[in-house]
């Protein structure tokens, strides 16, 4: 037993002897103590920050990259304050430590210099945030979705899977396109170049279709065609679409490209392939160099030269027609539309908007206010009466519907259904407000035609007076137009 306790003793000793470092007394003992205390102070760090951020930040409402800034600065700052307190409550009294600290500060700025730039990065991306957890951005050739933002690094997602650290300073200093930054909306540009003498309102008219025909493509803000410039062999068009998914901004792109492709082929719309002209001097010695018989010359002036033209982009694609109606000759059935230039129909074609209704399903119900005009693009509907219960009669693919309703806010004097599924091109009171304000001189027009329909006019104004919407001295007989264009300005503003 004394052997043992001479042992115990002596270790004692060792553990507890003071060692003095200029005017610091340490012993082996304070630094077990300081560093058991500190990794307690790291895991109850963690503890509580992984509790904040899944647990208290969650049900207070914060979104993904705020619970990651937080719960980050409240771990950097839990461990700095259990540094400052955790060695004084140990004995450790770290005035005393004061002139290590120009030292540590020397060989911070000389040895860890691009770890305290990445420090301070970090500290500014986490206070800032111009990203932040979540977000989808682009620096330089990588692309992803933020995972992580440390003190000294941020993980960024690519969208093969692959997870890449970048250190915070380049992410504080680079440019970052940040797709995510204020909301997801993103657009999307795509080039389609066609060959010169295809209709302009029609390849718009296909792009505007395709841009539908996808369902990630948002339909607000709506999808743009603008003409850019008449290049060498080519018109070039541009279509602009807008998407909420910038991580799914590539895929989107390549199947707007198949549809595209697709839906210029049935068109009959040629992509142009690239055009040159090769002009060759002294045909004779280009004749006796290859042997072959005498070029005829009809005139002195070809005596110098002629042309040779390559036929690369002469023929295009071929591509099949449709016998199908477009969109354009579809509103030209509308008497109200039928001498609109091609602008102004491309006006409308572009401020309106496709509908998909299942087979059974109303449109609109009798008596329901008249804001939309309606074109059958492919499927059927019928027309009821609700009040008499009576079929009326059935429209198919390329007829219309609605218009007199929207354009003079009559309410609907029947009711529309389905037979089956089918697509709609659709004018809403908002569209045809925005379309008159670009074609005011279109109002006349339009409102000419409407004095053609009297009869059909005093009917719905009577309608209109039984329902209490128009008073008695409202008289359509005296003078049509003026009532309408009236009719037509307190609706439109026009």
């Amino acid at each position: 037993m004394t052997i043992i306790q001479g042992i115990i003793q002596f270790v004692y000793r060792i553990f507890t002897q003071p060692i003095r470092l200029g005017e610091i007394t340490i012993s082996v003992s304070l630094i077990i103590t300081v560093i058991i205390s500190l990794l307690a102070v790291i895991l109850l760090a963690r503890f509580v920050t992984n509790w904040l951020r899944d647990q208290l930040l969650v049900k207070w409402g914060f979104d993904e990259g705020s619970r990651e800034a937080i719960a980050t600065i409240f771990y950097y700052f839990m461990i700095a304050l259990g540094f400052i307190i955790v060695p004084q409550a140990c004995g450790l009294d770290i005035r005393s430590l004061t002139f290590l600290a120009g030292g540590l500060g020397i060989g911070i700025g000389l040895g860890f210099q691009g770890l305290f730039q990445n420090f301070v990065s970090g500290l500014i991306l986490l206070l800032e945030r111009p990203i932040k957890v979540g977000d989808y951005i682009e620096i330089e050739d990588l692309e992803g979705t933020i995972r992580k933002i440390s003190i000294r690094a941020t993980t960024i997602l690519t969208n093969d899977g692959i997870s890449i650290i970048v250190p915070n300073q380049s992410l504080v200093n680079g440019n970052i396109i940040n797709w995510s930054y204020g909301n997801l909306n993103s657009r999307i540009h795509i080039q389609v170049p066609v060959s010169y003498g295809s209709d302009p309102v029609l390849v718009t008219e296909v792009l505007l279709a395709v841009a539908r025909r996808e369902s990630r493509v948002l339909s607000y803000p709506a999808p743009q065609v603008w003409l850019r410039t008449f290049g060498d062999s080519a018109i070039n068009f541009e279509l602009l679409v807008w998407i909420d998914q910038p991580k799914a901004r590539l895929p989107i792109q390549s199947s707007l490209n198949y549809i595209i492709e697709n839906e210029l082929k049935k068109n009959n719309i040629i992509i142009p392939l690239p055009q040159r002209d090769l002009w060759i001097k002294n045909p004779e010695e280009l004749r006796r160099a290859f042997n072959t018989h005498p070029v005829t010359i009809d005139s002195p002036s070809q005596t110098q030269s002629f042309a040779i033209q390559t036929v690369e982009n002469s023929q295009g694609l071929e591509i099949e027609s449709t016998n199908h109606l477009s969109l354009r000759d579809l509103l030209r059935k509308v008497v109200y539309f039928e001498e609109f230039t091609d602008l102004e129909v491309l006006g409308l074609i572009e401020q309106g908007y496709r509908e998909t209704i299942p087979p059974g399903e109303f449109i609109f119900h009798e008596g329901d206010p008249g804001d939309t005009f309606h074109i059958i693009l492919s499927g059927s509907v019928e027309i009821i009466s609700e009040k008499a219960n009576k079929h009326i009669r059935n429209l198919q693919a390329g007829d219309f519907f609605g218009e007199l309703g929207l354009i003079m806010g009559i309410p609907r004097t029947a009711a529309v259904r389905t037979l089956e599924t089918t697509i709609l091109f659709v004018v809403d009171r908002n569209v045809f407000h925005h379309f008159l304000s670009s074609y005011p001189q279109l109002a006349d027009q339009i409102a000419e035609k409407l004095v053609e329909r009297k009869q059909e006019l005093v009917e719905r104004q009577q309608f209109l007076r039984e329902m209490g919407i128009l008073g008695e001295e409202e008289d359509l007989d005296l003078n049509p137009l003026v009532w309408i264009r009236k009719r037509m300005k307190s609706l439109f503003g026009i």
